[in-house]
């Protein structure tokens, strides 16, 4: 049986504040699970499954050697954030990968200043992956990438997609040989300006934008056309913009 004080440090995991403290995140689902045993069985603290996705992944499971609680579905619910269970969940250890601002050189990346929606923050994740962007680099004050609705929204992305955070004083812009694109409202037209197959690519907070303390760093501004019968939106969602700008890129 899943024991009160599983249950209860399992549910606490939902607050960003008991993730620091105990340096564990959340995931759920069959195929997010099974896609971790794949891509970084190391990480995973403990599984809790139904004896139905258990006998269906045993071999992996024996392979990897990680520990596994069959539950049943009243006690999924329990621990679940998700509406409607679905047969896994997973404790992983959370990670971030070795980072120098020079292993942005020569590819195409990502700064996300100030992102807050955890539904925006996974598909912008999820997007990078599509588009082959190796990193997302993240301002610390946006949301947590381990919180349970933006690893939901990843769909499995942040196994692929290397994310950092950093403060962008200290990425050392200045001192890279890369080209770093601003997403504004009055840049220069994406569609029309010419554009390098590296670089970094700025995404500021849904309401304010890229901060002023961060514009100065910006070389190249770009900014999506609206068609001229456009009435009422002022500006895209920056999930969208962000999908936008990356499929242009990938497409010169």
């Amino acid at each position: 049986m899943l024991s009160k004080k599983n249950e209860q440090y399992i549910r606490s995991l939902s607050l960003k504040k008991f993730r620091q403290k105990y340096n564990n995140f959340i995931i759920e689902g069959d195929k997010m699970v099974s896609e971790l045993l794949v891509q970084v069985p190391n990480q995973i603290e403990r599984i809790f499954a139904l004896p139905s996705w258990t006998n269906q992944y045993d071999q992996k499971l024996k392979k990897t050697g990680v520990s596994v609680q069959e539950i049943n579905e009243r006690e999924l619910k329990k621990i679940s954030s998700l509406k409607t269970p679905n047969q896994a969940l997973a404790i992983v250890q959370q990670w971030e990968p070795d980072f120098q601002s020079t292993q942005l050189e020569g590819g195409l990346s990502l700064y996300l200043d100030g992102i807050q929606n955890p539904g925006n923050m996974g598909t912008i994740l999820r997007t990078a992956d599509w588009f082959g962007i190796d990193w997302v680099v993240c301002s610390p004050d946006s949301v947590d990438h381990f919180s349970p609705k933006v690893v939901q929204a990843t769909m499995g992305a942040l196994f692929s997609v290397k994310t950092v955070r950093r403060k962008v004083e200290d990425l050392t812009l200045k001192k890279l040989n890369l080209p770093i694109y601003g997403a504004i409202l009055k840049g220069e037209n994406l569609f029309r300006t010419t554009l390098k197959q590296e670089g970094l690519i700025v995404i500021g907070n849904e309401g304010q934008g890229i901060r002023s303390d961060i514009l100065p760093f910006v070389d190249h501004p770009i900014s999506i056309p609206a068609h001229h019968k456009v009435r009422g939106t002022e500006s895209l969602n920056a999930a969208i913009a962000t999908a936008i700008i990356c499929a242009t890129f990938r497409g010169k």
